[in-house]
């Protein structure tokens, strides 16, 4: 197998994503189709004519790879930062959400524990009101 052969042969298991030296995962690039092909790094050059289809090949895959990886750390750190914001709103709506809602339960503790002091007042005052012995006659209406 001739050196060309061996670039090319060690592109498609990098476009496979099944590489045998390099790790999974690793971006194309010339660097690491000629170490995957046991070469050394740098070993593909632009300025040798016979790289010249190669080094297109691996620019193309290149291209592919990148439109697959889909967004950049820099729209990855922007789009969390994004997300945060929205979160942070929502805690602050849910936390206004949460304080109105204390409000109406303290509310509404103190109006049952006014009620219940006033059903003792009119329960007390109806035993007090029947202490007192009706003085009629018995057995006539």
């Amino acid at each position: 197998m001739s050196a060309l052969e061996n670039y090319m042969a060690a592109l498609q298991r990098l476009i496979a994503g099944k590489p045998q030296i390099v790790p999974e995962g690793s971006a194309i690039n010339k660097d690491t189709v000629a170490l995957e092909a046991s070469r050394k790094r740098g070993s593909i050059k632009k300025s040798r004519v016979e790289n010249v289809e190669l080094i297109a090949a691996i620019e193309a895959a290149a291209a592919a790879q990148q439109k697959e990886s889909g967004p950049t750390a820099a729209q990855d750190t922007a789009k969390q930062k994004a997300l945060k914001k929205a979160a942070q709103a929502q805690l602050g709506s849910l936390k206004e959400g949460y304080e109105l809602a204390l409000t109406k339960i303290v509310s509404l503790v103190q109006e049952n524990h006014m009620l219940k002091q006033r059903v003792i007042e009119l329960e007390q005052a109806l035993e007090r009101g029947n202490k007192v012995v009706s003085m009629g006659r018995r057995g006539k209406p």
